[in-house]
Protein backbone atom coordinates (compact mmCIF):
# COMPACT_ATOMS: atom_id res chain seq x y z
CA UNK A 1 0.00 0.00 0.00
CA UNK A 2 1.08 3.41 -0.86
CA UNK A 3 1.96 5.64 2.08
CA UNK A 4 1.69 9.21 1.34
CA UNK A 5 5.85 9.79 2.88
CA UNK A 6 7.28 12.22 0.38
CA UNK A 7 3.79 13.09 -1.97
CA UNK A 8 3.75 16.08 -3.53
CA UNK A 9 0.18 17.96 -2.76
CA UNK A 10 -0.40 21.46 -4.65
CA UNK A 11 -2.45 24.03 -2.87
CA UNK A 12 -4.65 25.97 -5.68
CA UNK A 13 -4.61 29.27 -3.45
CA UNK A 14 -4.02 29.32 0.38
CA UNK A 15 -6.32 27.32 2.70
CA UNK A 16 -9.17 28.72 4.13
CA UNK A 17 -7.36 27.58 7.75
CA UNK A 18 -3.52 28.02 7.25
CA UNK A 19 -2.67 25.04 9.18
CA UNK A 20 -4.37 23.25 7.14
CA UNK A 21 -0.70 22.70 4.96
CA UNK A 22 1.25 22.29 7.79
CA UNK A 23 -1.01 19.55 9.00
CA UNK A 24 -0.05 17.94 5.04
CA UNK A 25 3.36 19.26 6.18
CA UNK A 26 3.11 16.95 9.32
CA UNK A 27 2.33 13.83 7.19
CA UNK A 28 5.57 13.55 4.73
CA UNK A 29 3.89 15.29 2.08
CA UNK A 30 5.63 18.25 -0.02
CA UNK A 31 3.34 20.85 0.20
CA UNK A 32 3.38 23.89 -3.04
CA UNK A 33 0.71 26.67 -2.50
CA UNK A 34 0.10 28.49 -5.84
CA UNK A 35 -0.76 32.16 -5.50
CA UNK A 36 -2.21 34.83 -8.25
CA UNK A 37 1.17 35.43 -9.26
CA UNK A 38 1.87 32.16 -9.96
CA UNK A 39 -1.33 30.91 -12.22
CA UNK A 40 1.43 30.41 -15.62
CA UNK A 41 3.35 27.83 -13.51
CA UNK A 42 0.49 25.67 -12.36
CA UNK A 43 0.85 23.36 -14.85
CA UNK A 44 4.36 22.46 -14.51
CA UNK A 45 4.10 22.72 -10.84
CA UNK A 46 1.41 19.65 -11.24
CA UNK A 47 4.00 17.22 -12.91
CA UNK A 48 4.92 15.21 -10.04
CA UNK A 49 1.57 15.98 -7.40
CA UNK A 50 -0.53 13.54 -6.46
CA UNK A 51 -2.96 15.57 -4.61
CA UNK A 52 -4.71 18.84 -5.38
CA UNK A 53 -6.78 21.38 -3.59
CA UNK A 54 -8.55 23.70 -5.69
CA UNK A 55 -9.99 27.03 -3.96
CA UNK A 56 -12.99 28.12 -5.37
CA UNK A 57 -13.17 29.68 -8.22
CA UNK A 58 -10.13 28.28 -9.61
CA UNK A 59 -11.81 26.17 -12.55
CA UNK A 60 -10.08 22.42 -12.50
CA UNK A 61 -10.12 21.47 -16.11
CA UNK A 62 -9.37 18.80 -18.54
CA UNK A 63 -6.11 20.90 -19.69
CA UNK A 64 -5.23 21.11 -16.68
CA UNK A 65 -5.92 17.38 -15.40
CA UNK A 66 -3.70 16.45 -18.48
CA UNK A 67 -0.70 18.20 -16.94
CA UNK A 68 -0.71 15.76 -13.99
CA UNK A 69 -0.30 12.71 -14.74
CA UNK A 70 0.17 11.15 -10.97
CA UNK A 71 -2.75 13.20 -9.61
CA UNK A 72 -5.01 10.81 -7.71
CA UNK A 73 -7.63 13.14 -5.58
CA UNK A 74 -8.37 16.62 -6.42
CA UNK A 75 -10.46 17.93 -3.16
CA UNK A 76 -12.39 21.27 -3.01
CA UNK A 77 -12.39 23.98 -0.72
CA UNK A 78 -16.19 23.71 0.13
CA UNK A 79 -19.03 21.72 -0.66
CA UNK A 80 -19.43 23.39 -4.24
CA UNK A 81 -17.70 21.22 -6.76
CA UNK A 82 -18.64 22.97 -10.47
CA UNK A 83 -15.39 24.31 -10.66
CA UNK A 84 -13.91 20.91 -11.34
CA UNK A 85 -14.42 18.78 -14.33
CA UNK A 86 -15.61 15.71 -12.71
CA UNK A 87 -15.88 14.47 -15.99
CA UNK A 88 -12.67 14.81 -17.35
CA UNK A 89 -11.87 13.41 -13.88
CA UNK A 90 -13.36 10.48 -13.72
CA UNK A 91 -12.41 9.31 -17.68
CA UNK A 92 -8.88 9.95 -16.28
CA UNK A 93 -9.04 7.76 -13.08
CA UNK A 94 -8.76 10.71 -11.07
CA UNK A 95 -11.22 11.01 -7.71
CA UNK A 96 -13.13 14.25 -6.65
CA UNK A 97 -13.90 15.01 -3.24
CA UNK A 98 -15.90 17.72 -1.50
CA UNK A 99 -16.51 18.93 1.72
CA UNK A 100 -20.14 18.10 2.50
CA UNK A 101 -22.40 19.74 5.66
CA UNK A 102 -20.15 22.30 7.02
CA UNK A 103 -21.67 25.24 5.53
CA UNK A 104 -24.93 23.82 7.24
CA UNK A 105 -24.62 26.57 10.59
CA UNK A 106 -22.77 29.69 8.79
CA UNK A 107 -24.69 29.89 5.63
CA UNK A 108 -28.02 29.47 7.22
CA UNK A 109 -27.20 32.00 9.68
CA UNK A 110 -25.94 34.84 6.87
CA UNK A 111 -29.04 33.99 4.66
CA UNK A 112 -30.86 34.86 8.13
CA UNK A 113 -29.05 37.75 8.59
CA UNK A 114 -29.69 39.14 4.86
CA UNK A 115 -33.55 38.54 5.45
CA UNK A 116 -33.29 40.39 8.76
CA UNK A 117 -31.52 43.57 7.13
CA UNK A 118 -33.49 43.77 4.38
CA UNK A 119 -36.53 44.09 6.42
CA UNK A 120 -35.72 46.69 8.59
CA UNK A 121 -33.48 48.41 5.69
CA UNK A 122 -30.22 48.18 7.85
CA UNK A 123 -27.99 49.85 4.96
CA UNK A 124 -30.35 52.43 5.02
CA UNK A 125 -30.67 52.69 9.33
CA UNK A 126 -26.86 52.32 9.45
CA UNK A 127 -26.01 55.21 7.68
CA UNK A 128 -28.55 57.27 7.83
CA UNK A 129 -27.63 56.92 12.23
CA UNK A 130 -23.98 57.95 11.43
CA UNK A 131 -24.74 60.89 9.10
CA UNK A 132 -27.85 62.29 12.04
CA UNK A 133 -30.33 61.96 8.87
CA UNK A 134 -31.96 58.90 10.15
CA UNK A 135 -34.09 60.28 13.52
CA UNK A 136 -35.84 62.93 11.62
CA UNK A 137 -37.11 59.84 8.92
CA UNK A 138 -37.65 57.21 11.18
CA UNK A 139 -40.94 56.71 10.26
CA UNK A 140 -40.52 57.77 6.43
CA UNK A 141 -39.07 54.16 5.18
CA UNK A 142 -41.47 51.19 6.82
CA UNK A 143 -39.77 48.27 8.09
CA UNK A 144 -42.02 44.94 9.19
CA UNK A 145 -40.51 41.32 10.85
CA UNK A 146 -39.23 38.18 9.68
CA UNK A 147 -41.81 36.48 12.04
CA UNK A 148 -44.45 34.37 10.40
CA UNK A 149 -43.66 35.26 7.41
CA UNK A 150 -43.61 32.98 3.91
CA UNK A 151 -40.48 32.13 2.71
CA UNK A 152 -39.68 29.94 -0.10
CA UNK A 153 -36.35 27.72 0.11
CA UNK A 154 -35.50 26.27 -3.45
CA UNK A 155 -33.18 23.55 -2.57
CA UNK A 156 -33.40 21.82 0.36
CA UNK A 157 -30.00 19.99 1.29
CA UNK A 158 -27.46 20.25 4.22
CA UNK A 159 -28.28 24.82 3.93
CA UNK A 160 -31.70 25.00 2.51
CA UNK A 161 -32.61 22.45 5.58
CA UNK A 162 -31.13 23.91 8.12
CA UNK A 163 -32.39 26.78 7.19
CA UNK A 164 -36.32 25.82 7.19
CA UNK A 165 -35.15 24.64 10.21
CA UNK A 166 -34.04 27.90 12.06
CA UNK A 167 -36.68 30.18 10.35
CA UNK A 168 -39.57 27.34 11.74
CA UNK A 169 -38.71 27.24 14.60
CA UNK A 170 -37.01 30.74 15.68
CA UNK A 171 -39.62 32.99 13.49
CA UNK A 172 -42.83 30.95 13.19
CA UNK A 173 -42.46 31.12 9.06
CA UNK A 174 -44.31 29.31 6.67
CA UNK A 175 -41.94 27.61 5.09
CA UNK A 176 -42.57 26.54 1.67
CA UNK A 177 -39.57 24.40 -0.36
CA UNK A 178 -39.19 23.08 -4.04
CA UNK A 179 -36.38 20.15 -4.46
CA UNK A 180 -37.56 17.40 -6.78
CA UNK A 181 -34.97 15.15 -5.36
CA UNK A 182 -35.26 15.89 -1.45
CA UNK A 183 -35.42 13.05 0.35
CA UNK A 184 -39.48 13.52 1.04
CA UNK A 185 -38.38 12.48 4.76
CA UNK A 186 -36.75 15.72 5.44
CA UNK A 187 -39.57 18.22 4.67
CA UNK A 188 -41.93 16.44 6.71
CA UNK A 189 -40.01 15.99 9.50
CA UNK A 190 -39.36 19.72 9.48
CA UNK A 191 -42.81 20.82 8.51
CA UNK A 192 -41.85 22.42 5.55
CA UNK A 193 -44.70 23.01 3.00
CA UNK A 194 -43.06 21.09 -0.50
CA UNK A 195 -44.54 21.76 -3.56
CA UNK A 196 -44.15 20.27 -7.19
CA UNK A 197 -43.16 23.14 -9.47
CA UNK A 198 -41.19 26.77 -9.05
CA UNK A 199 -44.71 28.12 -10.25
CA UNK A 200 -46.60 26.90 -7.49
CA UNK A 201 -43.88 28.71 -4.97
CA UNK A 202 -42.44 32.09 -6.66
CA UNK A 203 -46.27 33.60 -6.39
CA UNK A 204 -46.70 33.25 -2.14
CA UNK A 205 -43.52 34.06 -1.01
CA UNK A 206 -42.16 37.34 0.56
CA UNK A 207 -38.46 36.03 0.37
CA UNK A 208 -37.24 33.84 -2.41
CA UNK A 209 -34.34 32.47 -0.77
CA UNK A 210 -31.72 29.94 -2.68
CA UNK A 211 -29.93 27.11 -1.43
CA UNK A 212 -28.98 24.41 -4.09
CA UNK A 213 -26.01 23.44 -5.95
CA UNK A 214 -25.11 24.76 -9.08
CA UNK A 215 -25.61 21.96 -12.32
CA UNK A 216 -26.83 21.72 -15.68
CA UNK A 217 -30.18 21.34 -14.16
CA UNK A 218 -29.72 24.47 -11.89
CA UNK A 219 -28.35 27.15 -14.15
CA UNK A 220 -30.34 30.09 -13.98
CA UNK A 221 -32.91 28.90 -12.41
CA UNK A 222 -34.51 31.64 -11.60
CA UNK A 223 -34.17 34.52 -14.84
CA UNK A 224 -36.46 36.79 -16.06
CA UNK A 225 -40.12 34.78 -16.20
CA UNK A 226 -39.36 33.11 -12.15
CA UNK A 227 -39.04 36.73 -11.17
CA UNK A 228 -42.13 38.15 -12.95
CA UNK A 229 -44.09 35.61 -10.74
CA UNK A 230 -42.83 37.23 -7.44
CA UNK A 231 -44.89 39.65 -5.59
CA UNK A 232 -43.68 43.26 -5.51
CA UNK A 233 -42.94 43.65 -2.36
CA UNK A 234 -40.42 40.24 -1.95
CA UNK A 235 -37.33 40.13 -2.08
CA UNK A 236 -34.22 37.52 -3.30
CA UNK A 237 -31.96 36.29 -1.08
CA UNK A 238 -28.92 33.89 -2.96
CA UNK A 239 -26.41 32.08 -1.12
CA UNK A 240 -25.47 29.40 -3.06
CA UNK A 241 -24.41 29.61 -6.21
CA UNK A 242 -24.51 32.84 -9.29
CA UNK A 243 -24.75 30.62 -11.88
CA UNK A 244 -28.72 29.10 -10.12
CA UNK A 245 -29.82 33.25 -10.65
CA UNK A 246 -30.23 35.28 -14.43
CA UNK A 247 -27.98 38.57 -12.73
CA UNK A 248 -29.06 40.74 -15.65
CA UNK A 249 -32.57 39.62 -15.49
CA UNK A 250 -32.33 40.37 -11.70
CA UNK A 251 -30.54 43.50 -12.24
CA UNK A 252 -33.37 44.58 -14.28
CA UNK A 253 -36.39 43.27 -12.14
CA UNK A 254 -35.14 45.86 -9.75
CA UNK A 255 -34.55 48.71 -11.99
CA UNK A 256 -38.54 48.17 -12.96
CA UNK A 257 -39.47 48.09 -9.17
CA UNK A 258 -40.48 44.74 -9.99
CA UNK A 259 -39.62 43.29 -6.63
CA UNK A 260 -38.49 45.14 -3.34
CA UNK A 261 -34.98 44.41 -2.89
CA UNK A 262 -32.12 41.20 -2.96
CA UNK A 263 -29.70 40.20 -0.85
CA UNK A 264 -26.29 38.25 -2.57
CA UNK A 265 -23.18 36.85 -1.66
CA UNK A 266 -22.86 35.04 -4.86
CA UNK A 267 -22.27 36.24 -8.65
CA UNK A 268 -21.62 35.33 -12.12
CA UNK A 269 -18.83 35.68 -13.10
CA UNK A 270 -17.00 36.31 -9.35
CA UNK A 271 -16.02 38.91 -8.65
CA UNK A 272 -18.23 41.40 -10.34
CA UNK A 273 -16.79 44.02 -11.89
CA UNK A 274 -17.29 47.65 -9.14
CA UNK A 275 -19.17 49.16 -11.89
CA UNK A 276 -21.90 46.86 -12.06
CA UNK A 277 -25.33 48.74 -11.55
CA UNK A 278 -26.58 46.15 -8.89
CA UNK A 279 -23.55 47.94 -6.19
CA UNK A 280 -25.40 51.51 -6.91
CA UNK A 281 -29.08 50.14 -5.75
CA UNK A 282 -29.74 50.85 -1.94
CA UNK A 283 -32.37 48.12 -1.64
CA UNK A 284 -29.72 45.66 -2.49
CA UNK A 285 -26.74 44.06 0.00
CA UNK A 286 -24.07 42.46 -1.39
CA UNK A 287 -21.14 40.54 0.84
CA UNK A 288 -17.77 38.82 -0.78
CA UNK A 289 -18.96 35.02 -0.66
CA UNK A 290 -18.08 34.85 2.57
CA UNK A 291 -21.00 33.64 3.82
CA UNK A 292 -19.04 29.83 4.65
CA UNK A 293 -16.16 30.93 5.73
CA UNK A 294 -16.32 31.62 9.85
CA UNK A 295 -13.41 30.44 11.26
CA UNK A 296 -15.49 27.50 13.03
CA UNK A 297 -16.23 26.46 9.37
CA UNK A 298 -12.86 26.89 7.93
CA UNK A 299 -11.11 24.75 10.50
CA UNK A 300 -13.42 21.59 10.04
CA UNK A 301 -13.74 22.23 6.58
CA UNK A 302 -9.58 22.36 5.84
CA UNK A 303 -9.33 19.38 8.40
CA UNK A 304 -11.84 17.46 6.38
CA UNK A 305 -9.88 18.35 3.05
CA UNK A 306 -6.47 17.13 4.44
CA UNK A 307 -8.05 14.31 5.96
CA UNK A 308 -9.52 12.84 2.39
CA UNK A 309 -6.57 14.10 0.49
CA UNK A 310 -4.59 12.22 3.01
CA UNK A 311 -6.98 8.78 2.60
CA UNK A 312 -7.16 9.06 -0.93
CA UNK A 313 -3.17 9.12 -1.40
CA UNK A 314 -3.46 6.42 0.33
CA UNK A 315 -5.44 4.40 -1.53
CA UNK A 316 -8.20 4.02 0.71
CA UNK A 317 -11.66 5.53 0.16
CA UNK A 318 -12.46 8.81 1.30
CA UNK A 319 -15.29 10.12 3.03
CA UNK A 320 -16.84 12.36 -0.05
CA UNK A 321 -16.33 11.20 -3.38
CA UNK A 322 -18.42 12.96 -5.92
CA UNK A 323 -17.23 9.88 -8.30
CA UNK A 324 -16.46 6.80 -6.48
CA UNK A 325 -16.86 4.99 -9.93
CA UNK A 326 -13.17 6.68 -10.63
CA UNK A 327 -11.52 4.93 -7.73
CA UNK A 328 -12.20 1.25 -9.04
CA UNK A 329 -12.35 1.69 -12.89
CA UNK A 330 -9.77 0.33 -15.08
CA UNK A 331 -7.97 4.00 -15.59
CA UNK A 332 -8.20 4.45 -12.03
CA UNK A 333 -4.53 6.41 -10.93
CA UNK A 334 -5.07 4.36 -7.50
CA UNK A 335 -5.27 0.79 -8.91
CA UNK A 336 -2.40 1.68 -11.03
CA UNK A 337 -0.48 2.90 -8.57
CA UNK A 338 -0.99 0.75 -6.03
CA UNK A 339 0.04 -2.10 -8.36
CA UNK A 340 3.39 -0.08 -9.47
CA UNK A 341 4.02 -0.03 -5.45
Amino acid sequence: MNTNRDCHVVLWRNMYDSSGADQLRKAGCRVTIVEPSDDDKLSSVLADARGLWVRYPQKVTAQILDAAPQLQIVSTSGFGSDNIDIEAATQRGILVVNQRGFGRIPVSEHTIMFMLALARRFLWAEGATRDGSGWDKRTDYPIFELAMKTVGIVGLGYIGSELARKLRIGFGCNVIGYDPFVDPRIPQLLHINRVSSLDELLPQVRFLCLCLELTSDSKNIIGAKELAKLSKDAFVVNTSRGGVLDLEALTSALEADQIAGAALDVYQPEPLPPTHRLFKMPNVIVTPHNAGLTTETNERSTRSAVEQLLAGMAGNMPAFPKNPQAWDATQSRRRGLVHAG
